[in-house]
């Protein structure tokens, strides 16, 4: 079993998983030959996989390496795995050039949006100093982004922490609907529902 560049190998095993939420050995093989003119084999990349070294460090990445396919740390401990692969199944996956691809190396990268602008700036006109807005509308992404299609859920405990008056808690819902469909989601293989939706 011979990588010959491991860090990057791990870097595109890292953001396919935060990108996918789950992903096939097969198919992370697949991107990181496409973008890189290599040609690693399944086999290779099952062997490299499952060398204990290997392993430590994909879970220092929140990787986690179950039988044929990588998966975030948050699917592993909450056994999330099925339902994941269930609300993809039969979808596109969204494969960014390089460049964009391996922003998703970090676990908390998602993409900016105007609509994103858009809650900070109306929350900022109706909050106090008291709520971290940044803070608030990163956790909103990312828990839409691994939600799985459960946008109530998570719309519903987004304006709860807000602690608003209903009348004003009633205008974020459509910019929080724009940003939903605006965030690449697990479920959908890293399309937003936008994309899928043209």
């Amino acid at each position: 079993m011979k990588v010959d560049n491991e860090e990057l190998l791990l870097d595109y095993i890292a953001a396919s998983t935060n990108l996918y939420g789950v992903i096939p050995f097969a198919k992370v093989a697949e991107i990181y030959n496409e973008h890189n003119g290599e040609k690693i084999s399944l086999n290779i990349m099952t062997d490299f996989v499952n060398d204990k070294a290997i392993m430590k460090k994909l879970e220092e990445r929140f990787v986690y390496v179950n039988s044929d396919v990588f998966m975030a740390e948050v699917i592993h401990v909450f056994e999330e795995k099925e339902a994941v692969e269930q609300a993809a199944a039969g979808k596109p996956y969204y494969v960014p050039k390089p460049e964009e691809f391996l922003l998703f190396t970090d676990q908390f990268y998602f993409e900016r949006t105007p609509q994103q602008e858009q809650l900070k700036k109306m929350m900022l006109e109706d909050l106090d100093g008291s709520v971290d807005i940044e803070e608030e509308v990163e956790e909103l992404v990312l828990d839409l982004q691994m939600s799985g299609g459960d946008f109530t859920k998570e719309l519903s405990e987004f304006l709860g922490r807000l602690k608003l008056p209903m009348e004003k808690a009633e205008r974020y819902i459509p910019v929080i609907i724009e940003i939903a469909n605006t965030t690449r989601l697990w479920e959908n293989r890293g399309h937003t529902p936008n994309e899928l939706m043209q």
